[in-house]
């Protein structure tokens, strides 16, 4: 009975203890949780600055920086202004030349190569020698002319002196006709030989029995660079065998592939800018001055273009990756050191605010879309809630703001 009047006594003690112990540790766990909280907000890039402030904005604040890391940061203001920038349409094209500059150099008579001293890439001038060739048939066309020659000689003779006697009735006409046809024969065969010899490069006017040889040369027919050498020394060649590939690159284009569904958009006089090879960038620029009129198997239409620049800068064949201006129309845009991308993607910064006590300038960092690129201009779409003639954004030094951002979340 005692026992059971002193726990009667006891048990309020026994439950305030309780309750203060329960406070206590509800007391520390939550202060324990506001510290982590404090701490994940602080280290999270867009968390507000000075959050207490009421005068805050509603973005999330990015990146902050006080003024002298302002200015060492070469910080530039501006907003995106109206320029008169291109619609582009981006296509694949290669560096050619008109057929008339490309020689595939070749022998009306074959013949065994005596001297070949050529390699791609040579330069060329018209009238060099290219190839010495030899073949005992070119005798047989030079002993077969003077042959020939010998009779014309003759029947020249033959029909000279029947002609005196026809006047005097002296000998039948029938005679003087056969004369005088086969010197119109002799006549035609020789100046057939003589036109042979003259594509052989051998002149028939001070050919003689001294002067006669077993070897051709084979002179360049243009001015250019040799492209190909498909044949060797020793090596016998036929009229059909190609002996080497010359190009003249002193007047290349630009052949473009416009597919059938973009043709329309395309009419000569429009800017091309164009890069070569590796090369992507469109640095160089050129003027559309022929559109084809066939489609190809693949949809598309051949577009020519003539390059600006030296021609010795193109080699034909070269891939390029070309930009035409398809429209003119005034653009927002920012310079390009506006534009930071990262992550694949196109950002700006925009200044949220600066606080007057403390002069730490808040920047946003705000997600766009760009379109053309010209003349260190891009061409931006800002985001709908972003007023562009109200909002001051970063237009230089934008990397610098990257950097402090990533080093901001590393640590």
């Amino acid at each position: 009975m005692n026992f059971l009047l002193n726990s009667t006594h006891l048990l309020p003690r026994l439950v305030l203890f309780i309750s203060v112990f329960v406070g206590t540790m509800a007391c520390q766990s939550g202060g324990a949780s506001d510290e982590e909280k404090t701490k994940t907000d602080e280290k999270s890039p867009t968390a507000k600055a000075d959050s207490g402030d009421a005068n805050a904005p509603s973005g999330p604040v990015v990146v902050a920086l006080t003024q002298a890391q302002y200015d060492m940061a070469a910080i530039a203001l501006g907003q995106p202004t109206l320029r008169p920038l291109s619609t582009t349409l981006k296509v694949n094209g290669a560096i050619d030349v008109p057929a008339q500059n490309m020689v595939s150099v070749s022998v009306p008579v074959g013949g065994y190569i005596r001297q070949i001293q050529l390699e791609p890439g040579m330069r060329i001038q018209k009238g060099q020698t290219l190839v010495v060739l030899e073949n005992p048939e070119y005798i047989q066309l030079q002993q077969d002319y003077l042959d020939t020659k010998a009779k014309l000689e003759f029947a020249d003779l033959e029909f000279t002196r029947q002609q005196e006697l026809s006047r005097d009735n002296v000998n039948a006409l029938k005679i003087f006709q056969q004369v005088r046809s086969n010197r119109q024969s002799l006549q035609a065969q020789l100046a057939g030989m003589g036109q042979r010899l003259a594509i052989l490069r051998i002149n028939p006017a001070t050919l003689s029995p001294e002067r006669m040889t077993r070897t051709i040369t084979v002179p360049a027919p243009v001015s250019g660079y040799v492209t190909d050498v498909p044949v060797n020394n020793g090596r016998f060649v036929n009229p059909a065998d190609v002996l080497v590939q010359i190009t003249n690159v002193d007047h290349p284009h630009v052949r473009l592939n416009i597919f059938e569904k973009d043709i329309s958009r395309i009419h000569t006089g429009q800017t091309v800018r164009f890069g070569m090879g590796s090369d992507a960038a469109p640095n160089r620029r050129g003027t559309i001055f022929l559109i084809g009129k066939a489609i190809a198997t693949d949809r598309t239409i051949s577009v020519l273009a003539h390059p600006e620049g030296t021609a010795s800068d193109y080699i034909p064949g070269a891939y390029v990756s070309a930009q035409v201006d398809v429209k003119t129309q005034p653009l927002p845009a920012l310079p390009e050191a506006a534009i930071i991308g990262y992550g694949g993607k196109s950002y700006v910064y925009v200044l949220d605010r600066k606080d007057a006590k403390t002069a730490v300038y808040h920047f946003r960092q705000i997600e766009v879309k760009t379109g053309v690129r010209e003349n260190g201009y891009i061409a931006v779409t800002l985001p709908s809630d972003i007023d562009p003639q109200k909002t001051p954004i970063v237009v230089n030094g934008g990397y610098g703001l990257l950097a402090k951002l990533n080093n901001s979340e590393e640590e």
